[in-house]
């Protein structure tokens, strides 16, 4: 989002830390993707920001056994088909390298 241009100033001293850092995937979710050869090699055709929302998806629920099965066995099963998953309230927009290509002609 800070190469897009879409963190607002009020909030960038709050968020400066976490962008800085690189994503770490976590290593357990990354074991079960690769368990399917199929899921794997389709996984990494898709753009670098659908994988990092998907995983981080996947792992918000971690506390919450049944929900973290579901988001994984949901996102496995769609990425064998290869197939993004639609996200709530529009998210799938920050999927596409079109969109930061946009975002960056129109200067933000």
């Amino acid at each position: 989002m800070d190469l897009l241009g879409l963190i607002l100033p009020k909030v960038r001293p709050s968020v400066d830390g976490v962008i800085s850092e690189p994503y770490v995937y976590p290593e357990d979710i990354i074991l079960e993707l690769k368990k399917d050869g199929t899921v794997w090699k389709n996984l990494q055709a898709f753009t670098e920001p659908y994988k990092r929302i998907r995983v981080s998806y996947i792992n918000a629920a971690r506390d919450r056994h049944v929900e973290f099965a579901k988001r994984l066995d949901s996102f496995i099963r769609k990425t064998r088909e290869n197939r993004i998953i639609r996200g709530y309230g529009g998210v799938e927009i920050y999927y596409s390298q079109e969109y930061s290509k946009w975002i960056r002609t129109c200067g933000r």
